[in-house]
C-alpha cells in the first residue's frame, strides 16, 4: 500500500470528487465486526481534469459483492450564461486604458453611483470579447517560445542583419509579455501568495486550479429531514432555501435599547471621538482603501477585482471617489451596490449537508471601499471599547495573551488541592450569520456612536441583497434580514462590538448577583471571560497533537506537485514556518516536540514525495544564514524562545493593555523584581520563560561567514540550478565515492575512462565536464583553472565577487553547469539517456541567456557589455528588459 501511494504523489494524481454512497468497500460481515471502508476511487492528473472540469464518478450499491462499482460521469450541462470575472490581466494589453477611455467619456443621468455602475456594466462585454481574442494563454507561451527559437536560429546565421535583428526583439517582447500574462492568470486564479517570491512554476499553478475547482464542485447534498439530492437544480434549490432561511426572511424591526448597561461599558464615545468618526471623507481616503484590497480576491457580483480600479484609476479614480462621497453624503447604497455573492467552503473533508460549509461573502469592491473607510476610523477607537479579555482584531492586541493566560488559570486542574475551579468552552453556532441588525444598531448607540455614522452602518448592512455562486452558476437573489457577512472588512469590528455586549450583560450579572464567585485566582482583575472570536474560555488539553497533524497535513497537500528542492526551501520558509510562528508565540515547546517538527520538516525538503531519499546536508548547516553557508530556514528552537522572549519583555516594561502581564504583575510578581523572583511556582511555560532570563546560549549565536555565499547573489540566481551548487560545495552530492560500502560500480558514467567519480572529478576533471566547458568557451569568454573542486570555488568566489552584472552572469552560468551536468549524471544512471557535450553546453548557454533577458536591467556601460560577451543583440527601447 505504501509504494502505491507513493505512486500516486510521483505522478501527481488527484482524487476525482464522487458522488453516492460514501463506502467502497464491506467485509459483508454479520457477526457484529462489520467493517466499511473506502478503499476504492478514480484519479486523474492535472491535464485531464483541466480538460474535463465537470467530471465525477458515481459510487453504486455493491450487490452481492464486497466492492461498490464505480460510474465515471460527465456533467455535460454548461452554465447558461457564464458569469463575468475582470481578469487582471487584461489590465496589461496596450488597448486597455483606451478601452476604459471609451467608456468612461459618456455621461450617464442620475447619481454617481449609478453612473460608475451603468459604465462597469457597458465595459463587460468588451472585456469579454478582449479576454475571447487572447484565447488559451499557455498555448500562447508556448507558440511564442516557438516564434522566439526560430528567430534566434535566424540571427544566429546572420548576426548583423537589421531586419533579422529587429525580429528577434520583438519576438522576445512577445514571450516575455506572454509569460507575464500567463503568471498574473494563474496567480489569480490559484490564489497562491507564497509563490509570487518563490519558483514560478505553471506546473504547480495548474495544479492548485484543478485541486480548487475539483473541491468546489458539489454533487449531492442532503437537507435537514435526511433527503439526499443530485439534480444540479435540487441541489442549489437546498442551498438557496436554507441561506434564505437562515440569513433572509421578514425583518422584524424591535425597539432596543441597551444603554441600560452603559454603567458597566469601559468606554463611551466622547463628542472629539465622535467628530473623528464622521470627519469629511477626502480623496486620499478613497485612494487609500482601493489600493488596500488585494488583487486576487475573488470577486463580487460584478466580477471587478481591485486590480481593474487599481489599473484603471487615472481614468476613473474621479468618478469613483463621486460616487463613494456621495454615499457619505447621502447614506445611499444602490442595490446592485450592495449585492453580495455566497461561495461555499467545505468545514470537513467529506461535506454533506450544507451546514457543513462555510459560506463566505465576495462583495463589490466598490461597497468594500466604503466599508474599509469605516474600518480605519473604527479601529482608531475599539481598543478603548473592548474589554481586554477580548483580544481577537482588537488593534494592538494578541490573540497569545488569551492563550498564555488560560495555561496559566487552567494549570494544575488535576490536583486537588487546590481549590475548585470550572472552566466552559461555549462555541457560538453561525454566530457572524445570525446577528440580529436590531441588536447591532442597539449596540452602536449603547457605546455612543453618534447617528451619522450608524446610518452609514445601517445602510451597509441592512441592504444587502445575496445569490449563491455554486457549481459555475449564480442562483437566487434574495434581500437579508439579519447577520454579517464573512468576508466584509467591517464585519469583524462589528462582531466583536456584539460581543462586548455579552461581556457588558455578565458582568452586571455578576455585580448584582451575590452568590457568583471568581474563578481562582481572577477576582482581583474582575475576570471571568476570555474570548477568541466566537469562541468563549477556550479550555483544552496542553497536547502539541494538533500542531504536528497540521503540519502533516499541509506537507500531504504540498508533496505531490514536482517541487524542486529549491521549491521546497521556498515552501518551508513562507508556508510552513509561517504556519508555526502563531504556536512559538504563545507556547514554549519542549524540545521533543520541535524534535518532532524538525523531523517533518526535513523530511519534506529531502524526499519530498518520495519514499526514498536521505538528509544530505545536516539540518544544523541548513538552518545557518545564506553569508555562513546555509539556506536561511529559521532554527525553530531559537525561533521560538526569542518570540517568547518578547513576552518576557512585556512584563519588564508592564504593558497595561495586556492583560496576561497585568495578572502576571498581580500574582507572580507581586512586588518582587523579574530578575529575582522564584521561578518554581506558576504554569511550565511561565517556568521556562523566566529560565529565558539568562539562557542567552539558547538563540542561536552568529557564525562565521563563508566566502563563497555571493556565490549565490545576484540578479540571475535560479532557485533550483544554486540549490544543486549549494549542495556541491558542501560535496553532498551522492557520487558513487560515498557509495563504497554498498560495493557498487564507483567509475564515472559520464567519461567512462575508469576514473572514481567523485566532486573533483565531476568539477571539471572530467573529460566530459571538460568538453561542456569547451562548448561554452567557444560561445563566450569564460574561463575555469584546472585545479581541485574547492579550489575552484574559492578562485571563482574572489574572481566573481561584486554587484557587477557580468560576475553575477558568470556566477549563474556555474550554478546553471553544475546543475546539467549533475542532472546529465542522473539521466545516464537511472534513465539510461545520454545527451552530447555540446547539447548540454547549449542548454546552459541559453538558460543563462533567458535568465538575462528577463531580468529588470537598467540601461548602463556595464549592462552594455555583458549584453556584447554573451552576444545578445541589444534592445531598441532604453530598457535592457
Amino acid at each position: 500500500m505504501k509504494e502505491f501511494n507513493d505512486c500516486i504523489l510521483n505522478t501527481g494524481l488527484i482524487a476525482l470528487p464522487m458522488r453516492g454512497e460514501r463506502f467502497t468497500w464491506h467485509n459483508c460481515s454479520d457477526d457484529g465486526r462489520s467493517l466499511w471502508k473506502r478503499l476504492d476511487r478514480l484519479l486523474a492528473n492535472d491535464k485531464w481534469m483541466e480538460r474535463w472540469p465537470d467530471v465525477f464518478y458515481d459510487c453504486l450499491n455493491p450487490r452481492t459483492s464486497d466492492h461498490s462499482p464505480l460510474v465515471l460521469c460527465g456533467d455535460c450541462r454548461r452554465p447558461q450564461v457564464s458569469m463575468f470575472r475582470f481578469d487582471n490581466y487584461i489590465a496589461l494589453s496596450p488597448g486597455f486604458i483606451a478601452s476604459v477611455q471609451g467608456i468612461w467619456r459618456h455621461h450617464i443621468v442620475g447619481t454617481p453611483m449609478y453612473s460608475v455602475t451603468r459604465k462597469l456594466k457597458a465595459l463587460k462585454p468588451i472585456f469579454r470579447q478582449q479576454r475571447k481574442m487572447k484565447g488559451d494563454l499557455s498555448a500562447n507561451v508556448k507558440l511564442a517560445g516557438e516564434f522566439l527559437e526560430v528567430s534566434q536560429r535566424l540571427l544566429q546565421e546572420d548576426r548583423h542583419d537589421p531586419l533579422l535583428l529587429h525580429l528577434e526583439h520583438c519576438c522576445r517582447l512577445v514571450f516575455l509579455k506572454a509569460v507575464k500574462i500567463e503568471q498574473v492568470m494563474l496567480q489569480q486564479r490559484a490564489k497562491l501568495q507564497w509563490m509570487k517570491g518563490g519558483d514560478q512554476c505553471s506546473r504547480v499553478f495548474f495544479r492548485k486550479v484543478a485541486i480548487r475547482r475539483a473541491n468546489k464542485r458539489i454533487f449531492q447534498i442532503s437537507d435537514e429531514a435526511g433527503n439526499t439530492f443530485m439534480e444540479p437544480n435540487e441541489i442549489s434549490n437546498v442551498f438557496v432555501a436554507y441561506y434564505q432561511k437562515l440569513l433572509g426572511g421578514d425583518r422584524t424591526d424591535r425597539a432596543m435599547d441597551l444603554r441600560y448597561l452603559r454603567p458597566w461599558a469601559r468606554h463611551i464615545i466622547t463628542d472629539e471621538e465622535a467628530n473623528f468618526l464622521i470627519r469629511p471623507i477626502t480623496k486620499d481616503d478613497v485612494k487609500t482603501a482601493v489600493f488596500d484590497i488585494e488583487e486576487d480576491r475573488a470577486p463580487g457580483p460584478d466580477g471587478y477585482s481591485s486590480g481593474f480600479f487599481k489599473a484603471a484609476w487615472p481614468v476613473v479614480g474621479e468618478e469613483i471617489t463621486a460616487a463613494v462621497m456621495d454615499f457619505f453624503t447621502t447614506g445611499r447604497l444602490l442595490k446592485q451596490v450592495n449585492a453580495t455573492l455566497i461561495t461555499l467552503i467545505p468545514k470537513v473533508s467529506a461535506p454533506s449537508l450544507v451546514a457543513d460549509f462555510r459560506p463566505i461573502s465576495c462583495c463589490n469592491v466598490i461597497y468594500k471601499i466604503i466599508t474599509k473607510i469605516l474600518v480605519i476610523r473604527i479601529r482608531g477607537i475599539l481598543d478603548k471599547l473592548i474589554s481586554p479579555s477580548q483580544t481577537a482584531f482588537v488593534p494592538g492586541r494578541s490573540i497569545s495573551d488569551n492563550v498564555l493566560l488560560a495555561q496559566e488559570l487552567f494549570s494544575g486542574y488535576k490536583q486537588c488541592r487546590l481549590p475548585p475551579r470550572c472552566a466552559l468552552k461555549v462555541d457560538l453556532r453561525k454566530a457572524y450569520d445570525t446577528v440580529e441588525w436590531d441588536f447591532l444598531m442597539a449596540t452602536l448607540q449603547l457605546f455612543g456612536f453618534p447617528s451619522t455614522f450608524n446610518r452609514w452602518i445601517e445602510e451597509c448592512v441592512t441592504s444587502s441583497h445575496f445569490s449563491l455562486y455554486l457549481n459555475g452558476e449564480v442562483h437566487g437573489f434574495f434581500a437579508g434580514a439579519r447577520g454579517l457577512r464573512q468576508g466584509d472588512p467591517v464585519s469583524p469590528f462589528l462582531f466583536v462590538l456584539v460581543m462586548e455586549v455579552l461581556h457588558l450583560i455578565l458582568l452586571q450579572f455578576i455585580e448584582q448577583d451575590g452568590g457568583f464567585a471568581y474563578h481562582w485566582q481572577c477576582k482581583e482583575l474582575g475576570l471571568f471571560q476570555l474570548s477568541f472570536a466566537d469562541d468563549l474560555i477556550l479550555l483544552c488539553k496542553a497536547e502539541i497533537q494538533p500542531l504536528l497533524q497540521k503540519i502533516d497535513a499541509r506537507i500531504r497537500g504540498w508533496d505531490g506537485v514536482g517541487l524542486s528542492f529549491a521549491g521546497r526551501v521556498q515552501l518551508i520558509k513562507s508556508v510552513l514556518l509561517a504556519f508555526e510562528v502563531y504556536w512559538a508565540m504563545a507556547f514554549l515547546l519542549p524540545k521533543g516536540v520541535i524534535k518532532e517538527i524538525v523531523k517533518r520538516i526535513r523530511t519534506f525538503l529531502w524526499k519530498g514525495n518520495s519514499s526514498s531519499g536521505y538528509p544530505k546536508v545536516a539540518w544544523e548547516s541548513v538552518c545557518k544564514p545564506i553569508e555562513e553557508g546555509g539556506q536561511g530556514i529559521r532554527d525553530i528552537l531559537a525561533l521560538n524562545r526569542a518570540l517568547m522572549s518578547r513576552h518576557l519583555w512585556s512584563v519588564i516594561k508592564h504593558e497595561k493593555e495586556s492583560i496576561w502581564v497585568e495578572w502576571i504583575a498581580h500574582y507572580r510578581l507581586r512586588d518582587a523584581s523579574i530578575w529575582t523572583v522564584n521561578a518554581k511556582r506558576g504554569a511550565w511555560s511561565w517556568r521556562k520563560m523566566l529560565e529565558l532570563r539568562e539562557a542567552y546560549h539558547l538563540f542561536r549565536p552568529p557564525g562565521p561567514k563563508v566566502g563563497w555565499h555571493s556565490l549565490f547573489l545576484g540578479p540571475f540566481k535560479i532557485p533550483r540550478n544554486s540549490f544543486i551548487l549549494w549542495l556541491a560545495i558542501l560535496g553532498r552530492l551522492s557520487t558513487m565515492d560515498k557509495k563504497w560500502l554498498q560495493q557498487l560500480d564507483g567509475h564515472c558514467i559520464l567519461c567512462t575512462d575508469g576514473s572514481l567519480e567523485t566532486h573533483d572529478h565531476l568539477f571539471f576533471a572530467c573529460r566530459f565536464s571538460r568538453l561542456c566547458l569547451g562548448t561554452i568557451r567557444r560561445h563566450i569568454r569564460f574561463h575555469w583553472p584546472y585545479v581541485d573542486w574547492q579550489s575552484g570555488i574559492m578562485w571563482a568566489t574572489s574572481r566573481w565577487r561584486g554587484n557587477h552584472v557580468v560576475n553575477a552572469a558568470y556566477r549563474s552560468l556555474l550554478a546553471s553547469l553544475i546543475y546539467h551536468l549533475w542532472q546529465e549524471r542522473n539521466f545516464r544512471k537511472f534513465q539510461h539517456k545520454t545527451r552530447a557535450p555540446s547539447i548540454i553546453g547549449s542548454l546552459v548557454i541559453e538558460e543563462v541567456k533567458r535568465r538575462i533577458l528577463s531580468a529588470s536591467l537598467h540601461h548602463s556601460i556595464s549592462t552594455q557589455g555583458l549584453y556584447r560577451l554573451w552576444q545578445i543583440p541589444w534592445p531598441v527601447e532604453g530598457n535592457a528588459s
